[in-house]
């Protein structure tokens, strides 16, 4: 049987159990399957201890082949050659040994004393960030599920050899972890990039978001309402379908250095 495909949309927050969905694929000669959609809450635990432990217990499951992750994996070169050694590695070490960043606040405030230092510029983007339309990975909207991210999930799944963060750790291994942005994806399907979050009436662009991923398929069987109902589910699902192209053998990025990562579509 192939194996599993995991779609998440990630959370940094206190209770981040709450924010935390993920969508779990099976592929099939057909596309991908849907099985299962669940917030992180129901799994595992409302707090952010709690959610990131048993999401990073489940992608070291076996079963498990790829993993999209909604959140940024590394920071722009300029900031790695001034503060981590010019290495993703360096990176997370900076984030793990307890000498650097102790909190989301602390790395925004490093990153951008840091980037005006060196260019002149606050907030800066990694290639892939330009490529993909996404904001600077520690912005205030950004910097809780870079710091828990990395920290917490990546920072462990590093050093598992049955797993590889790509590109930054290669290609061979049993599980692919990737970093994905499901307004990207929605981007590539051809569908609402925005507008189908916080407004008054999201129905119908959901609807349109759904469809367009059924369209390259995706059999989303009794998950639609769940889809439906909650922007964060959607988001889930359009992670998954970044994470099966990627097991269906999505290449590796065509611009911009390794150790600054890159979003998956």
């Amino acid at each position: 049987m192939s194996k599993r495909v995991l779609g998440v949309d990630f959370s940094g927050a206190a209770t981040a159990g709450d924010a935390l969905w993920v969508t779990e694929a099976i592929p099939t000669e057909d596309g991908l399957t849907i099985q299962r959609c669940y917030r992180g809450t129901d799994e595992w635990g409302r707090d952010r201890e709690a959610a990131h432990a048993g999401l990073f217990d489940r992608i070291t499951d076996d079963d498990v082949g790829a993993v999209g992750l909604d959140f940024p994996f590394s920071l722009p070169q300029a900031l790695l050659d001034a503060q981590c050694g010019g290495t993703w590695d360096g990176f997370v070490d900076w984030l793990a040994s307890g000498s650097g960043p102790t909190d989301p606040g602390s790395l925004s405030e490093a990153c951008r004393h840091t980037a005006e230092m060196a260019t002149g510029n606050r907030d800066l983007r990694r290639e892939t960030d330009f490529r993909r339309g996404a904001l600077c990975p520690y912005t205030n909207r950004t910097r809780s599920m870079t710091f828990y991210g990395v920290r917490d999930v990546l920072g462990k799944l590093r050093d598992d050899d049955a797993t590889a963060v790509v590109p930054m750790q290669g290609w061979d291994a049993d599980t692919l972890v990737a970093e994905v942005y499901p307004a990207a994806t929605f981007g590539w399907l051809g569908c609402y990039r925005e507008g189908y979050k916080n407004v008054d009436d999201p129905r119908q662009r959901r609807e349109a978001n759904v469809a367009a991923v059924e369209a390259c398929s995706v059999t989303v069987g009794d998950h639609r309402d769940t889809y439906l109902g909650n922007h964060d589910a959607l988001d889930s699902l359009a992670a998954v379908v970044s994470a099966g192209r990627l097991a269906d053998g999505a290449g590796p990025p065509v611009s911009g250095p390794d150790s600054e990562g890159c979003i998956y579509v």
